[in-house]
């Protein structure tokens, strides 16, 4: 794979290795950021370029047009956003600023999502980020030498994605489909796809058969997945009318580009969680023991694989929180 580093203008936490995954394929990957960037997909047509995913602010946005131009002349015709949740579409208004002609595409119920859910919750953002950076601040008042380089970076991104979130003019989807939306360029199709709910209840998959690449948004990623909004019941089902296409290559939402192999781990470590909830709530425990008690049986098999990135998102942490949405939503 072709892989450069690439950060945004005076640094900050932009920053993405584009890897080509196949012939006009590209995945922009993001690195572990405090204010989290997804990755995005880079397809480039005969009349135009594909952009998937926007990520958490427009300055991210703006990295990946600026190396677009490394790649190609094109114009961007089309941004599609996988799923409602800000780290996947607060840069879309960079892309009709610099390309007047393109259309962001996604399905009918993340659009109304991003109508009834994303946009309070950017108004969220505005009126958190005060406080987060006076926690910031305290926290680096009271930390040892050995803590300040880490809490001093957090604070200016802190102070610089507040500045980002209150000047956001956000773009919503001019294009909406119910389950499937189907593309026939000159040299590839692009079919964008629902495939029941999982992370969210309007999950959008990219699929390239003629490339044998798919493109998963937070369905699937390379650390333990986020459920506050999903459905984990579901999920796994989900994910297995993935598996029923011909691929090869998984650009996911966040973590590097992958293949079918990740796939079963992620679907098995869902089901698995799922079904030791569902089992351990049936005895009549309490929250706090079924966390207990999940967390033990499924660390033997699932610890290791789901902490590929350290300390960034750790697999106990990210586990406690997916047994509280499942005993939540199946006691």
């Amino acid at each position: 794979m072709d892989c450069c580093g690439h950060e945004g203008p005076g640094g900050g936490d932009a920053r993405f290795d584009i890897q080509k995954v196949a012939e006009g394929v590209y995945a922009a990957v993001a690195a572990p950021a405090y204010k989290v960037n997804c990755n995005t997909a880079i397809i480039e047509n005969d009349d135009g370029v594909m952009i998937v995913d926007t990520h958490s602010k427009q300055s991210a946005a703006r990295v990946i047009v600026e190396r677009l131009r490394d790649i190609t002349r094109k114009p961007v015709r089309y941004v599609v956003n996988t799923h409602f949740h800000w780290d996947h579409w607060h840069g879309n208004e960079v892309y009709p600023a610099t390309y007047p002609d393109a259309e962001i595409v996604t399905n009918q119920i993340t659009r109304e999502a991003m109508l009834m859910k994303g946009l309070k919750r950017i108004q969220d953002h505005v009126r958190q980020g005060p406080g987060e950076i006076a926690k910031l601040k305290a926290d680096l008042q009271a930390a040892s030498p050995s803590q300040r380089t880490k809490l001093e970076a957090d604070l200016r991104l802190a102070e610089a994605y507040l500045a980002e979130v209150k000047a956001l003019k956000p773009a919503l989807p001019t294009i909406a489909f119910e389950q499937t939306m189907k593309l026939y360029r000159r040299d590839r199709e692009i079919h964008l796809l629902h495939l029941g709910r999982a992370h969210t209840a309007g999950d959008v998959f990219i699929y390239l058969p003629k490339e044998k690449v798919v493109i998963t948004g937070d369905a699937m990623i390379g650390w333990t997945p986020f459920m506050g909004d999903g459905y984990p019941d579901e999920w796994a089902a989900t994910l297995d009318r993935l598996a029923q296409l011909d691929f090869t290559h998984i650009i996911m939402g966040h973590g590097n580009v992958t293949g079918r192999e990740w796939l079963g781990t992620f679907r098995s470590y869902v089901h698995d969680m799922v079904e030791a909830v569902r089992q351990e709530a049936a005895t009549g425990a309490t929250l706090d023991e079924v966390k207990q008690r999940v967390t033990a049986k499924l660390a033997p098999r699932y610890e290791k694989p789901f902490s590929a990135y350290g300390d960034y998102r750790p697999w106990r942490t990210g586990v406690l929180a997916n047994v509280e949405r499942t005993f939540a939503m199946v006691s």
